[in-house]
């Protein structure tokens, strides 16, 4: 697994795509990244260190996302988790409507496997995630409403089962950090709360701010708040964040979650999506990083990823270490959350294997960018490099 042979491959290959979680985004001057030239040694899994070992030496730790399919069915997978970092998230395992059934039953089944071997493996988790208008069991929560003599007793029974669910995963799992409330805020351009009309209605889509009082804000304060006593009652310590995307092109969506985070105690960390594209300026990076650690809490990359794009001035590689170095410039130990990647093979990314936005190729051999990472990395950790 040698730098020469997979970068022959990587080079033969067209790259022509730039697709974030949003296509309505303003149109960006590209900057060039800080110049950062390291001579790249041999990686991946038969290298010395592995990224985790650098990234820990440069006083962060550094994650990945993956799902319970790709568990069960790449071997590959569990190698590289293993070598290469030493946090992680599941993508869909701890959702509500994977762990709650259309009856309301409840089934830690399929992320306890996944728990099992990343603590065998050493591999801290990432809770993912306790509050969000996506993937919920709506078909349980329409039966509570449905039940529900009035409003007022379907909002009651709607708020019991979310503080629920809470509680019981919570009380199940044992995690380093939850992402307890995730994309809260819309794309409107004014750093709005979610609601009816600037969310698109889809499968499985429920807005728990209709059953709150104080809309998704109140939902949000409930929903940290039933965290944090959850912990204080099992006994347990976590980060608590409030997570979204485009914060790093969407000021007034940055500064909402900012502003929230600021005047919640209860919420400790503050995440940043990235589902970035390669002409993503250093400026909006930095300024987006400066705002967050402002706030004082926990700052976190939770879900990076960066397609290939055509700009000559940007690649993927000098992105993703631009994004690191600006992290660990900016960011102070003490407020470091750490990045994690959301996925690790482009053949399982949730953007498409042809989008190849991930370290590694369909084939778990690393890329250029995680070459250019490694090499940066090791440089900054002082590591010997033999």
């Amino acid at each position: 697994m040698k730098t020469n042979l997979w970068l022959s491959l990587l080079l033969a290959s067209v790259l022509a795509c730039a697709c974030g979680k949003d296509d309505t985004r303003p149109p960006v001057t590209p900057t060039p990244p800080d110049p950062v030239d390291p001579v790249v040694p041999d990686s991946g899994t038969d290298a010395k260190w592995g990224l985790k070992d650098l990234a820990q030496a440069c006083g962060m730790v550094i994650g990945a996302e993956y799902t319970y399919s790709e568990y069960t069915q790449d071997k590959q997978l569990q190698e590289v988790l293993k070598h290469d970092f030493d946090v992680v998230t599941f993508g869909n395992e701890m959702k509500h409507d994977n762990i709650v059934s259309g009856s309301g039953t409840i089934s830690f089944s399929r992320p306890d496997q996944m728990v099992g071997w990343a603590n065998d493996c050493g591999l801290k988790l990432c809770g993912h995630t306790l509050g969000w208008h996506s993937q919920q069991q709506t078909d349980y929560l329409q039966t509570l409403i449905d039940r529900a003599a009035d409003a007022d007793a379907a909002a009651a029974a709607i708020r019991d089962a979310h503080a629920t669910f809470v509680d019981k995963m919570v009380e199940h799992f044992d995690v380093y950090a939850w992402d307890v409330v995730n994309e809260a805020f819309a794309d409107d351009g004014m750093g709005s709360w979610r609601n009816s009309g600037n969310t698109e209605a889809k499968y499985h889509v429920f807005l728990w701010g209709n059953y709150f009082e104080g809309g998704t804000k109140g939902f949000a304060d409930a929903a940290f708040r039933s965290a944090k006593e959850a912990l204080a009652r099992y006994g347990k310590k976590a980060d608590l964040y409030i997570n979204d995307y485009n914060l790093e092109w969407n000021p007034a969506k940055l500064e909402s979650l900012c502003k929230y985070a600021e005047g919640n105690p209860d919420v400790t960390g503050v995440g940043s999506q990235m589902h970035c594209n390669t002409d993503l300026s250093v400026d909006a990076i930095r300024n987006m990083l400066m705002r967050m650690v402002k706030t004082g809490k926990k700052v976190r990359i939770s879900e990076l990823d960066v397609p290939q794009g055509s700009i000559p001035t940007n690649s993927q590689a000098d992105l993703i270490v631009t994004i690191f170095d600006q992290y660990l410039k900016i960011v102070p130990e003490a407020q470091r959350g750490g990045i994690t990647f959301w996925g690790v093979s482009d053949k399982n990314s949730w953007l498409g294997a042809n989008k190849e936005p991930l370290l590694f190729d369909a084939a778990y051999r690393p890329k250029e960018s995680y070459d250019k990472l490694y090499a940066y990395l090791l440089d900054r950790s002082g590591l010997d490099k033999e």
